[in-house]
């Protein structure tokens, strides 16, 4: 029986492999459990291909690098590492959705330098910047309505380059109608419009634009002394204060000067747009200081103008000559002075400055006029 199966399967081999191998597939297809389920799981599992997939971090990392939804512009502002002369920035934003293509008007911002973050703006963003020297940096990037952003912002640095003082002093009048080498109605006003802050101008700049003249703000007098024309004192502007700068005058007193409760007395000297402001009323004597005199002097005491020196005749109180020489010495710049020095309202703020030149400075259809303090920094600006 042996030797006869042996024989057979001689004989029949390829027959007995096929028979084999369909049972080996019909066992292995329709096993329901055990290992043959098992190592079929096994197999498919190699030889199936898997989809490709990132993780979600992985997938933003790739969307930064390699696509952006939107896209952003700058359109207009300040130039790209310019400096800039004023403290109020504006910037218009340009900023579209790629696909599908659709514009965009909402943008995110970082000023760096002065905002503290990002903050959502339209394609318009302006910001009023402090006083003084300092480098800032736009970012700026465009969102779509699903707040997907620019991964690649806008970026437009600049510099501000401008005075503590600015806006705080200013150009407040000009008066440029001047006849050609004949300057003398050419006049530019400075004022104090800060709050409580005395500053000193002497030194700062003037420059004029058509022209290119510049000039320093010089010394004056704070108290005018006719005996004293040195005129050292530093222009000192306080809140509220003035100078008003005479370009083709020469001061009728000689020296530039802030006016007081006196200077009334030299009116007469000023005529036009440099006449004094008439500040003060020139305190007169007090009235126990010339009661010992008789009733025609004291009547004719009482007559005077307190800011007017008294023109007398030759005979007027010959027969009371101390009546005489107390007139004389108490109606005066000098003596004036002395009695209102010493008052709170004796100074009057506005001070006049001239720099008698042959020649205009200024334009007589436009210019512009620069403010520098003692930096050189800008303090204000003036054009017509």
């Amino acid at each position: 029986m042996t030797a006869k199966f042996i024989k057979f399967v001689k004989e029949n081999k390829l027959a007995l492999a096929v028979i084999l191998a369909v049972v080996g597939f019909t066992l292995f297809n329709y096993a329901d459990a055990g290992k043959i389920s098992d190592i079929k799981k096994r197999v498919r599992s190699v030889f199936t291909p898997k989809p490709f997939s990132l993780s979600p971090t992985a997938t933003e990392t790739r969307n930064r690098i390699f696509y952006s939804p939107t896209e952003t512009i700058i359109t207009a502002g300040p130039e790209n590492n310019g400096l800039i002369q004023d403290t109020h920035v504006e910037f218009v934003l340009d900023g579209w959705q790629i696909v599908p293509f659709e514009k965009t008007t909402r943008f995110d911002v970082w000023l760096m330098g002065f905002d503290g973050g990002w903050k959502e703006v339209s394609n318009r963003v302006v910001y009023d910047l402090p006083p003084g020297q300092k480098t800032y940096t736009l970012l700026a990037r465009a969102k779509n309505s699903q707040n997907e952003y620019d991964n690649s912002a806008a970026v437009r640095t600049f510099s501000t380059n401008v005075s503590p003082y600015f806006k705080k002093l200013s150009i407040s009048n000009v008066n440029y109608r001047g006849d050609y080498n004949k300057p003398q109605n050419e006049k530019i006003a400075i004022y104090n419009n800060s709050s409580g802050k005395q500053v000193n101008i002497s030194g700062w700049k003037i420059v004029t634009k058509r022209f290119n003249f510049s000039f320093e703000i010089p010394r004056a007098a704070s108290v005018f002394n006719p005996r004293d024309l040195s005129a050292n004192d530093p222009i000192v502007l306080r809140q509220g204060n003035s100078v008003d700068i005479y370009v083709g005058k020469r001061s009728p007193l000689g020296v530039n000067f802030e006016e007081n409760s006196c200077t009334s007395f030299f009116s007469g000297a000023f005529e036009g747009y440099d006449a004094l402001s008439g500040y003060g009323s020139c305190p007169a004597p007090d009235p126990s200081s010339y009661n010992q005199y008789g009733v025609d002097c004291r009547s004719f005491i009482r007559g005077l103008s307190s800011c007017r020196e008294p023109q007398l005749a030759y005979y007027q109180f010959i027969n009371e000559p101390s009546c005489r020489e107390f007139i004389i010495k108490n109606f005066n710049y000098q003596s004036c002075v002395e009695r209102a020095r010493n008052k709170a309202d004796f100074y009057s703020g506005r001070w006049k400055v001239y720099l008698a030149r042959n020649e205009e400075i200024l334009d007589d259809l436009n210019d512009t006029i620069y403010l520098y303090d003692g930096q050189g920094l800008l303090v204000d600006k003036y054009s017509y």
